[in-house]
């Protein structure tokens, strides 16, 4: 019944004023009665709600049936006491007969139409609730597995790390022992940081606040640094690993290396988890033909291990989610590593598919759009002419593509794929007066590996033919056994042009041991003087001993205000560079550097001061640059890279420092 209605009834009717004000009281508590009962229905269970309809809305039901009773019985009372007037007015009477019953009508459609509807929509929300309580459930559920997970990985290599330390402890004098125990605390601890990336990558995800940094970077430094260690991991599990490269159109791209390494690293690492010994798994990447200066890099990452069932593969990129508990236990992890491999993949503007069968293995790929910077695509000259090689690798893609790469130096091949072929090749070619210059072999081969190859065929033909090593793995073991083979040099894989080139320039000029070992040495820090500014007493000890290697003098610091002064208050040319903590009392770490480059000191503006904190995020990197920092190293610290940045920092400063004397 609408307001209308009730304005019709009080113009005719001829009764009681107050009983259609009755009837409108009525409508208007019903309105509001249902309305108040859609909004209860948000927050309560059928039942809850089947009991507020019964005792607040129905109830204004039976008032509105009641009011409309009361007019209808006053009008037919009137009807028959005025049986004249009814004749004299019968048209009129009938109208106001005809709208009550069409409002009551009206009255019970409108309740019958608006109850069905409440109950519709109370039946929906319930619904949308039920949906929504499972979601959270299973959420809830994945999280607290994987609380409990990390609580247990977490405390695993924590254990071991303990442990461990107490075992050395006990056993000083035994050598053997602790060299074992600080083995396996070094492999607990870098487990114990992967967990921690994965947990920390998620978080930064989640929050949105990883960022993309494009710059241009070479494919081959990006893929010698992850290949050995894959090689190493398989090797040590007795699985075999398989590296090709195909179709490279540009070694130098623009992109975000270290989201590209994290991505291979986490597939490749998935891989090794989940595949048992004697298995195989083969990273193949290639590009596509440059269109616009873009191409894309193709990552496929296949497997021969446990594989995952369909069921799965549509939450394997969920966070916090494994395929079943006994996996988890068995092969660690956090859960996060797919979840976030995706993520950076998304972030990159790169789509990634994965196939899998249980107990058939798996094959990821991932497409990442690269930009190619306008001088890489200018055609390479090469002074290497009339050059015989013999290509030696039990893999037919390697030695194909070693081919192919050759061909584009203006250079045929011969290749085959065992030692002891390639020793007779040698034999013939040396008989038919027409040696090879120069043999590419590969270390590892089943027959007869890579060195007694070489010996074989010093044996024979002495050392006119040149002998370069191809191998995956680190070579610094048997440098020594291949040098005393006679083996010139070594070139790494996967196979690069340029690093085929430049191996093959070196051996040709005779100087590869001076190129070598120059790539090769521990950086030469000796008598330079590094101020080393960290609060924390057991990373100044920990820097202090790394640093110590290199013959360098050290000053510490244990803030940044005292750093300051020591540097400000210090001779030119004193210090050589500035290791400088972050988070420190008194000053921080970007405090500091400020006021070093303000400050009237001489070497203000070129002293080298290299961030080196736990502070491990692209947006802590960004900051220290901003500050007037020239670099920046996440602890815990890699050896290597800090000697290698010390090192590079303190050249650039001494080239400068040279070109301004010029001046």
């Amino acid at each position: 019944m609408q307001n209308a209605d009730i304005e019709i009834i009080d113009e005719r009717y001829l009764g009681p004023v107050e009983d259609v004000d009755d009837l409108r009281a009525a409508m208007d508590g019903l309105i509001e009665a249902q309305t108040k009962a859609c909004n209860y229905a948000d927050n309560h269970s059928a039942y809850e709600i089947q009991e507020y309809m019964d005792n607040k809305v129905y109830p204004w039901y039976d008032r509105v049936s009641d009011s409309l009773t009361t007019i209808i019985d006053f009008a037919d009372g009137k009807i028959c006491s005025l049986n004249e007037q009814v004749q004299k007015s019968g048209i009129t009477s009938m109208v106001f007969s005809l709208i009550l019953a069409f409002s009551v009508i009206g009255l019970t459609i409108l309740s019958n139409k608006q109850e069905r509807k409440s109950i519709e929509e109370l039946s929906r929300r319930e619904h949308d609730l039920q949906d929504a309580l499972y979601l959270a459930q299973q959420a809830g559920n994945a999280k607290k597995d994987f609380l409990s997970r990390m609580s247990h990985e977490i405390r695993t290599p924590m254990n071991v790390i303990v442990g461990m330390t107490t075992i050395a402890g006990a056993n000083l004098d035994d050598k053997i022992r602790i060299k074992d125990c600080l083995s396996k605390i070094e492999f607990s601890s870098k487990h114990l940081l992967s967990l921690i990336n994965d947990v920390l990558d998620m978080s930064k995800i989640e929050e949105g606040k990883i960022s993309v940094n494009y710059e241009p970077f070479r494919l081959p430094q990006m893929f010698e640094a992850i290949i050995p260690a894959i090689y190493s991991q398989t090797s040590a599990k007795g699985t075999v690993f398989e590296c090709k490269m195909t179709d490279v159109v540009s070694e130098t791209v623009i992109g975000d290396s270290l989201r590209i390494n994290q991505i291979l690293l986490n597939l490749l690492s998935n891989a090794i988890k989940f595949t048992p010994a004697g298995g195989t798994i083969c990273l193949t990447a290639r590009q596509t033909p440059v269109k616009n200066r873009h191409t894309k890099l193709i990552l496929i990452v296949e497997d021969t291990g446990i594989g995952m069932s369909e069921e799965f593969l549509h939450r394997l990129f969920t966070p916090f989610e494994q395929e079943d508990g006994t996996l988890s236990r068995k092969h660690s992890g956090t859960g996060l590593g797919m979840a976030i491999t995706k993520n950076l993949t998304g972030l990159l503007g790169g789509s990634i598919h994965v196939k899998s069968k249980l107990g058939e293995g798996s094959t990821f790929t991932v497409e990442l759009p690269l930009e190619v910077p306008e001088d890489a695509m200018e055609a390479k000259e090469y002074k290497l002419e009339n050059l015989k090689i013999l290509v030696v690798d039990d893999d037919v893609n390697t030695c194909t593509h070693a081919s192919l790469l050759l061909k584009k130096m203006g250079i045929d091949a011969d290749w085959v794929q065992h030692g002891s072929e390639a020793v007779q090749m040698v034999r013939k070619a040396h008989e038919a007066y027409c040696d090879y210059d120069v043999c590419l072999i590969d270390w590892k081969m089943p027959d007869m590996d890579g060195i007694e190859v070489t010996r074989r065929i010093r044996e024979e033909l002495g050392t006119d033919t040149l002998i370069i090593i191809i191998s995956a793995y680190d070579w610094s073991d048997i440098k020594g056994e291949a040098r005393k083979a006679g083996v010139n040099a070594f070139v790494a894989k996967p196979l690069f042009e340029s690093s085929l080139y430049q191996a093959l320039s070196s051996v040709i000029s005779s100087d590869s041991d001076v190129k070598e070992e120059s790539i090769c040495s521990t950086p030469l820090l000796s008598g330079k003087r590094i101020l080393l500014a960290e609060d924390n007493e057991l990373n100044r000890e920990i820097a202090v001993e790394l640093l110590k290697e290199t013959c360098a003098k050290i000053d510490c610091a244990e803030n940044g205000k005292e750093a300051v002064e020591r540097f400000t208050t210090s001779p030119s040319g004193y210090y050589n560079i500035i290791l400088m903590d972050i988070q420190m009392p008194v000053m921080g770490g970007y405090e500091a550097t400020r006021h070093i480059r303000s400050s009237n000191h001489a070497d203000a503006l070129n002293i080298p001061i290299l961030a080196m904190t736990a502070n491990a995020f692209r947006e802590d990197e960004e900051e220290a640059l901003a500050s007037g920092m020239n670099g920046h190293i996440a602890k815990p610290i890699d050896v290597n890279l800090l000697y290698g940045t010390v090192s590079e920092l303190i050249k650039k400063q001494h080239s400068l420092s040279s070109d301004k004397r010029r001046i």
